[in-house]
């Protein structure tokens, strides 16, 4: 909800700090460049800390980081308060999943990972439905306020409800029972080699699946719907909401799905497969709005198998690695936001001579050509993927 924030207060921005639109761009990019940076520290914290304690504390960090924007008078000051807010989120998610493959069976781990991206997911979901209401009636300054007085109450809650890691993963119990206290048969699984090349593998695949999210999600998917339907301004950003909502779903639903089927890389590969064939309908179809609605949700769903890869790096990962391993392949995913955003516009900015106004269908089609291209990647990562 956060990193979203400031694309619902653009005009306000822009009045109360007289912005153009290369300062908007830099002042909502700061969280984000912020956030990949500070990816692997927060992994090793996750490993490191106790994870309630430093729950608690990024919670309360984060309050302070959105109060301080609140006050902000200049854009400086602005541009720090956001770029704070993505240094102590930056650990977050990671110690989420931490937490969930720590207190449960590992047989769990897929369906817990997509709930907690599911929530994710829907915090930026909720961010343009929830904060131009409290804009409404607080201003911009109320709405950032609210969000502190959340991060106060969600550090309180998290104080009184959360445990931390125990010091043996549930997963691990038996083999502590049986074992009777060997620690040789105990460092003997842990000190396990790591497998480097399948690591590498899972950040790539979720790259791959991730990018479409991200790229037409989050930014170019609601120029070449107003092209596909001219007039239909809000339909059409109903339409693109459904990419995230499908995600949402995807994600447990997925990663129950990994579960039930007893195999994390089949699941992996028919997302590979699917996520490519809806996204090409989704560019190149000539339907109505009701079926191209269709299709952005189950391009959604599909896409949600990036998630997948969380799994794969959990059971391949040293149980003294594995926060830093899982950021590492955050920040792989998260990377292919900016990196195919730019990327796309780029091609659209060679195509075009006179700004969006004046590209045509077949201008996105063959600038949406590197997603697909990203798609496959993911489909010929999944089937080098080593049987888990």
């Amino acid at each position: 909800m956060l990193q979203g924030a400031p694309s619902v207060m653009v005009p306000q921005l822009m009045t109360a700090f007289d912005l153009d639109v290369a300062d908007i761009g830099w002042l909502t990019s700061s969280f984000l460049c912020l956030y990949l940076i500070f990816q692997v520290p927060g992994g090793y914290l996750a490993d490191r800390c106790n994870a309630r304690a430093l729950l608690v504390i990024c919670s309360l960090l984060m309050a302070v980081a959105c109060y301080w924007f609140s006050i902000s008078e200049t854009m400086l000051s602005a541009s720090a308060s956001r770029a704070f807010m993505g240094v102590v989120t930056s650990p977050v998610i990671v110690v989420c999943m931490t937490l969930a493959s720590r207190w449960f069976p590992e047989r769990y781990f897929p369906t817990l990972a997509g709930l907690i991206e599911a929530f994710a997911l829907a915090g930026g979901g909720l961010g343009p439905l929830i904060l131009p209401n409290l804009m409404e009636a607080f201003g911009w300054q109320g709405a950032m306020q609210a969000a502190a007085i959340f991060g106060v109450v969600l550090a309180a809650m998290i104080a009184i409800f959360v445990k931390s890691t125990p010091p043996v993963s549930v997963s691990d119990v038996r083999l502590h029972e049986v074992t009777c206290g060997a620690d040789l048969e105990i460092e003997k699984v842990d000190t396990s080699p790591f497998d480097r090349v399948s690591f590498s593998l899972c950040c790539m695949y979720g790259f791959g699946l991730f990018a479409v999210i991200t790229s037409f999600g989050g930014l170019w998917g609601i120029p070449f719907f107003y092209e596909r339907f001219p007039g239909e301004q809000e339909a059409v950003a109903d339409m693109v909401a459904l990419v995230f909502v499908g995600a949402a779903i995807g994600a447990p639903l997925l990663g129950w799905l990994a579960c039930q089927v007893g195999s994390t890389r089949k699941v992996m590969m028919a997302c590979a497969v699917i996520s490519p064939i809806f996204f090409s309908m989704l560019i190149f179809c000539q339907c109505s709005m009701l079926v191209m609605a269709l299709i952005c949700f189950m391009c959604g769903i599909s896409s949600g198998g990036y998630m997948l890869a969380f799994s794969v790096v959990k059971s391949i990962s040293p149980a003294e690695r594995v926060g830093v391993l899982l950021a590492i392949t955050n920040g792989s995913m998260l990377l292919a936001g900016p990196v195919m955003q730019l990327l796309i516009g780029f091609i659209l900015e060679g195509i075009g001579h006179d700004g969006l106004s004046a590209l045509s269908i077949q201008d996105y089609q063959l600038a949406f050509v590197p997603l697909l291209l990203c798609q496959l990647l993911a489909l010929i990562v999944a089937v080098c993927l080593k049987k888990q």
